[in-house]
């Protein structure tokens, strides 16, 4: 019994140590293969070189970089307004009380049409002050001509002369101020009529897209428009644009535009930049780029928030997968082929082009060789 019990145990022993001696043949042997993983690539100075027979160079992608078309892209926001010049807000030059309204609202008008007249006292005054320096010139004309005959026949005074020569001229300069008063507003002088009220016109072609005239109201000459012209088959939008994209932009390059409404459609609006703003705003860091869109439709409104997309001019450019561009504290790199299994980092400048690719400004020569991918297993991360 004794005998079994002791072969029993001799057996057990044998069976505990074969299985302790795999064990560290097993973790021998991944400590062994961890080894090689360690020196699967070594450094020759800035050369990344992958060992003859590691199992790294069947874990990369290698892409030869070309040139190829490329838009730069990117988007930002934006708010619709009236191109300028195009929208005119009409407002009492006097005070007074409006006695006609001559237009209605959506009424397409000229420049120079009557939009409602007003009976002012100032108004008035500047006519009766026209009326009385235009009297007064022509007397002096008179008188003028009068000393000038005399002097001429012989019984004239030199002195009287040049006192009529100064009073007329003073007349006349009065009658100038007298009449650009009201030319200001619009008024042709040989067309006035003294007592008759102001006609205040529209100093544009356009549309009535706003009115508050109100039959025998008193308005002041410092109160809000009482109409308001535009001219909307064409309009700007002012998109504001990032300090780090101004460069992407350049005049004409296309934009498409979407406003909440025409978003919820499925629909853009197509524009073209029109001007680029030479100032930065020092609290948004933004430029303001004037894209000029058609508006013959009448989509987009005057004050309406709009989503804007820029597409660049097309240019040969070096766009690359995302996965080839690798970071450091330094910056952003590459894996640039020198060599069979030789491999060079080098820092680029790139930026995003979407769809996971990135376009790179610097750093890159068009056929050269890049790790486009698997990059990371050489980093030792």
């Amino acid at each position: 019994m004794r005998s079994i019990n002791h072969s029993f145990k001799i057996n057990l022993m044998d069976k505990i140590f074969l299985v302790l001696c795999s064990c560290v043949w097993l973790v021998s042997c991944r400590s062994q293969q961890h080894q090689e993983e360690n020196i699967a690539f070594h450094y020759q100075g800035d050369t990344l070189c992958i060992s003859e027979h590691s199992a790294l160079a069947e874990k990369i992608q290698l892409l030869a970089v070309e040139l190829q078309p490329y838009s730069a892209e990117f988007h930002t926001v934006g708010t619709v307004r009236a191109v300028a010049g195009k929208l005119a807000e009409i407002a009492p030059p006097f005070d007074g009380r409006v006695v006609q309204s001559l237009v209605r609202l959506g009424q397409r008008v000229d420049a120079g049409t009557p939009v409602f007249e007003l009976s002012s006292a100032e108004f008035y005054e500047a006519s009766k002050n026209y009326f009385q320096t235009l009297q007064a010139k022509k007397m002096t004309e008179v008188n003028l001509k009068r000393q000038q005959d005399l002097v001429q026949h012989g019984v004239g005074v030199q002195k009287e002369l040049e006192e009529a020569e100064t009073t007329c001229e003073f007349a006349r300069r009065e009658y100038e101020n007298a009449a650009a008063g009201l030319t200001m507003f619009a008024v042709r002088p040989d067309e006035l009529v003294m007592g008759q009220p102001l006609s205040v016109v529209s100093p544009i072609v356009g549309e009535v897209v706003q009115s508050h005239i109100v039959l025998g109201q008193y308005v002041r000459s410092d109160s809000e428009p009482l109409a308001v012209v535009a001219e909307l088959d064409r309009v700007w939008v002012a998109a504001q644009v990032k300090e780090k994209y101004i460069g992407m932009v350049r005049p004409d390059d296309r934009a498409r535009i979407a406003t909440d409404t025409e978003a919820a459609a499925g629909r853009e609006v197509d524009g073209r930049v029109y001007h680029i703003g030479e100032l930065l705003d020092e609290e948004t860091r933004s430029v303001q780029v004037l894209i000029e869109c058609d508006n013959k439709d009448r989509t987009l409104k005057p004050g309406m928030f709009a989503a804007v997309h820029f597409t660049g001019t097309p240019k040969e450019a070096i766009v690359i997968p995302s996965s080839a561009l690798l970071q450091t504290e330094s910056g952003t790199y590459v894996f640039v082929e020198v060599g069979r299994n030789r491999y060079l980092k080098r820092f680029v400048k790139a930026a995003t082009a979407g769809q996971g690719e990135s376009v790179v400004s610097e750093g890159l020569q068009a056929g050269e060789v890049i790790v486009s991918g698997g990059g990371i297993y050489l980093t030792g991360n």
